[in-house]
């Protein structure tokens, strides 16, 4: 093959003579650092040497799963004053390993998501007082694909970060070309599951917030779902359709129902929650719950702190048809 004999005459910084990378900047140009490949988890410093294979979908990842869990068995051996010494012991969240970090190497938790070009935290972690923090949520995320950083565990129930939450259990994580996914979220599921059968409209029909767009089913019982948003359907998960136990066991991933192109998103997001505020909603549901149980039961001594694998001996006791009508 010949060379190309005008190549040594090209100027130097052409597009078409580097063969080494040159890191030199003009001095006009601010040093940004690039975006994380790594996988999120290595961002809090763990020893992790593992290259991002889900485009940080965190929510679809075996390995997030299994590092998620120990954390979250790690967080509660260290309320309880305990000490883990097995190796996974030192396991922790991002946000808690970052914590540690001086105050000027603390990276913002959407930088380390690969979502935004390097920010420093100046709230400690704390994004629910940040100002960028809400505005990226309130203005960028309406076009952008929402990635997840972990998935929080809420007295035993999954409620992952980055989705938005409708008052009646169902969730919608933002796509792109103003396309949302929506699924049903894990108390829902927990509370009527495990669930025979999940139907939702066929691709081009048109939904309504706020009105019946998904039936699910057990056995002879029937119960509508309302929707979160408003639009068009483009997509229905036929998995989910043909076995609804995918629903129940990954509710936030491949459970979701159905996809719809939404006709005013930025409207329909000011009536769902997200972040703190989805938290909070979750753990009064929760509270109402258990206050369901002890009127129904007697039973008022439920204290474990993982209530979501105790409540579900409890609930025939209550019945269908409340908990939809409590709930739904």
């Amino acid at each position: 093959m010949k060379k190309d004999p005008q190549k040594k005459a090209l100027p130097a910084g052409s597009r078409e003579a580097p063969v080494k990378t040159n890191t030199s900047q003009p001095e006009h140009m601010p040093s940004i650092p690039s975006r994380p490949r790594s996988c999120v988890w290595r961002q809090g410093r763990l020893s992790l040497r593992k290259l991002c294979d889900k485009d940080h979908r965190c929510a679809e990842c075996p390995l997030d799963k299994s590092l998620s869990e120990s954390a979250t068995k790690n967080r509660e051996a260290r309320r309880q004053g305990k000490i883990p010494l097995a190796p996974d012991g030192r396991i922790a969240f991002t946000r808690e390993r970052l914590q540690l970090l001086p105050k000027g190497e603390r990276p913002c938790l959407l930088y380390a998501n690969g979502l935004i070009d390097y920010k420093i935290c100046c709230k400690n972690y704390e994004c629910v007082f940040c100002e960028f923090d809400r505005y990226f949520s309130e203005q960028h995320q309406v076009h952008a694909i929402v990635r997840p950083l972990d998935v929080l565990n809420v007295r035993g129930f999954r409620m992952p970060q980055g989705y938005y939450f409708h008052l009646g259990h169902t969730w919608i994580r933002i796509e792109e070309n103003a396309d949302v996914s929506i699924g049903l979220d894990d108390f829902a599921l927990r509370l009527l599951g495990p669930l025979d059968h999940i139907d939702a409209p066929l691709i081009g029909n048109t939904v309504s917030q706020g009105k019946p767009v998904i039936i699910i089913g057990r056995g002879s019982h029937k119960a509508s779902v309302l929707s979160p948003v408003s639009g068009v359907v483009s997509a229905i998960n036929l998995s989910v359709k043909e076995n609804a136990a995918i629903a129940g066991e990954d509710p936030y991933a491949h459970g979701w129902i159905l996809k719809v192109h939404t006709e005013n998103l930025r409207h329909d997001l000011k009536n769902l929650l997200i972040g703190s505020e989805a938290v909070k909603q979750l753990e009064q549901e929760i509270e109402r719950l258990l206050r369901e149980i002890e009127m129904i039961t007697g039973v008022s001594t439920i204290t474990d702190t993982d209530i979501g694998n105790v409540i579900p001996s409890y609930l025939p006791d209550i019945g269908w048809k409340r908990l939809v009508r409590l709930f739904l």
